[in-house]
C-alpha cells in the first residue's frame, strides 16, 4: 500500500531541468503578478517624479552589477541553488519597502538596493543551475522551452495582478506573490546542490575574451528596462489604468509563447546568428513604430506585432549565450551581466536627460543592431 508521503512524491518531476522548470514557472507567474506595474506603482501610486523613477532602476542596475561578484562567490561556497533562495527574501524585502512604507528617497534607495541584490543572487544561481543541466546540442530547444514556460506562466499574471490591484489593492498581491517565491525556491532543494568554482578579480570581469560580445551585452541591458520599465510607463499615459496594463501584459506574453519552442527547436540545426540577426532588423522597426503610438488601438497592435518578432531571436540568443560560458563558467556571467547593467544604465540616463521616453524606444532600434556583432 502507497502511504500519503509517496503518494505525493510521484508528482514531483524526476529529471533536474524539469525542476529547474517548474520553478522557473512558480517564480515567473509571481512576479509576473506585478512586475509590470512597479515603475507605474512608484509614478503614480506614490508620487515620484518621471526622473526619480527613473533613478530608482539605475540604482538598482548599479547594486546588481556590484553584487554579482558576490553572489557568484556565494554559489561557490554554498551551492548554485541557496544562491537562488537567497534572491526570494530580498525581493519579497524589496516589494514590502516599495508597498508598504512611506514615500521616502532613502527608503526608495533602500528598496531598490534589494531588488538588485535579489536579481544578482537569483541570476548567478539559475545561470550556473541551467547551464550544468542543459545539454549542448540540444540548448536552443531547451533554452526556447525554459524561455516558453517563463512567458506562458506569466501569460494570465498581469491580468490577475491588474483585478487584484483593482479589487483589492497591491497588499493581496504581494502576499500571493510571497507564497509562489517560496514554492519556487522550495522546489529546487528537491535534490543536491552544486557548486561551481569562483575566484573574484576585476581583471577575470572584464577579461578580454568577452569584451568582444560587450557592446551586445549592453544592448540586451537596454532592451530589458526598455521593454520592462519606459514601455510600460510610455503605454500608461494612453491607458490610463492598472486593468489595461494587464491585458497589454498578457498579450505580450499570449503573442510570444510558442515561438520560443519552435525557433527554439529550429535553431538547434540551423544558423543561429542568422535567425538573431534578422530578428533583431525586424525588431527594430517595431521599436520605431512603438515610439509613435497614440491610441489605445495602436498600442495593442504593436504590442503583438514587437512580441512576435522579440521572441524570434531570443532561444537563440539564449542558447549562443550559454555555449559561450566555457572554462570559467560562473566568471562569464558575472562579466555578462556587468555589461548588462551598464546598459540598462545607459538608456535610463539618455531618457532622464532628454526628458522623453519616446527616445529610449528609438535609442532602443540602434542598439538592435549590436547582435551583429555576436
Amino acid at each position: 500500500m502507497v502511504n500519503h508521503h509517496q503518494f505525493w512524491w510521484r508528482f514531483f518531476p524526476k529529471k533536474e531541468l524539469h525542476k529547474i522548470y517548474v520553478s522557473v514557472a512558480l517564480r515567473s507567474f509571481a512576479i509576473s503578478l506585478i512586475a509590470i506595474f512597479i515603475p507605474l506603482y512608484l509614478f503614480q501610486e506614490k508620487g515620484f517624479s518621471l526622473q526619480q523613477t527613473l533613478l530608482f532602476f539605475v540604482f538598482y542596475s548599479v547594486v546588481f552589477s556590484i553584487v554579482m561578484p558576490v553572489a557568484a562567490k556565494f554559489a561557490s561556497r554554498f551551492g548554485i541553488k541557496h544562491s537562488i533562495l537567497v534572491g526570494i527574501p530580498l525581493y519579497l524585502l524589496f516589494a514590502g519597502l516599495v508597498y508598504f512604507f512611506s514615500s521616502a528617497n532613502i527608503l526608495l534607495l533602500l528598496a531598490s538596493a534589494a531588488l538588485g541584490a535579489s536579481q544578482a543572487f537569483y541570476w548567478m544561481g539559475m545561470h550556473l543551475a541551467f547551464y550544468h543541466a542543459s545539454h549542448s546540442k540540444h540548448r536552443g530547444e531547451e533554452v526556447g522551452i525554459r524561455s516558453g514556460i517563463t512567458v506562458l506562466s506569466a501569460l494570465f499574471g498581469p491580468f490577475i495582478g491588474g483585478v487584484l490591484i483593482t479589487l483589492l489593492g497591491f497588499k493581496a498581491v504581494f502576499g500571493l506573490t510571497a507564497v509562489l517565491l517560496f514554492a519556487s525556491g522550495v522546489m529546487l532543494l528537491l535534490s543536491k546542490d552544486g557548486h561551481v568554482p569562483y575566484h573574484f578579480s576585476v581583471k577575470s570581469v572584464f577579461d578580454k575574451k568577452h569584451w568582444k560580445d560587450s557592446l551586445f551585452f549592453v544592448s540586451r541591458g537596454t532592451h530589458i528596462i526598455v521593454q520592462g520599465v519606459i514601455w510600460p510607463l510610455f503605454i500608461f499615459m494612453i491607458l490610463q489604468d492598472y486593468l489595461s496594463m494587464g491585458i497589454v501584459g498578457s498579450l505580450m506574453s499570449l503573442t510570444s509563447v510558442f515561438l520560443f519552442w519552435g525557433v527554439g527547436k529550429y535553431s538547434d540545426h540551423a544558423n543561429k546568428r542568422k535567425i538573431i540577426r534578422w530578428g533583431s532588423l525586424l525588431e527594430s522597426g517595431a521599436w520605431i513604430l512603438q515610439g509613435l503610438v497614440q491610441t489605445v488601438a495602436q498600442v495593442f497592435a504593436v504590442t503583438i506585432l514587437s512580441s512576435l518578432l522579440g521572441a524570434v531571436r531570443e532561444s537563440p540568443i539564449g542558447a549562443l549565450e550559454y555555449d559561450k560560458a566555457k572554462g570559467q563558467v560562473a566568471a562569464y556571467f558575472v562579466s555578462r551581466e556587468v555589461f548588462i547593467c551598464l546598459g540598462r544604465i545607459l538608456v535610463l540616463v539618455i531618457v532622464m536627460f532628454t526628458d522623453n521616453l519616446a527616445h529610449g524606444l528609438y535609442f532602443q532600434a540602434f542598439a538592435n543592431f549590436a547582435a551583429f556583432l555576436f
